[in-house]
């Protein structure tokens, strides 16, 4: 709990506010993929995460985004 709090224990208000994936050239979807995610950003009660997903042979085949709010409800 980094935070100090979890989602069940507490009035949260979580949404999410954007999202996207880009395709950039044609994969195979049974086959093995590596979905990196990273975090750079977190502040004022928003997050924005980014990641990119690579074939097995290497190659850059998505990128997404999404960007989330979480807010404490007073009780």
């Amino acid at each position: 709990m980094p935070h100090g709090m979890t989602v069940v224990s507490t009035n949260l208000a979580i949404a999410s506010i954007d999202h996207a994936m880009w395709f950039h050239r044609s994969v195979r979807v049974d086959d093995w993929l590596l979905y990196s995610v990273d975090s750079p950003s977190a502040s004022g009660a928003r997050g924005f995460s980014r990641g990119e997903v690579y074939s097995l042979d290497g190659r850059l085949v998505a990128s997404t985004s999404q960007e989330g709010m979480l807010r404490v409800i007073p009780k």
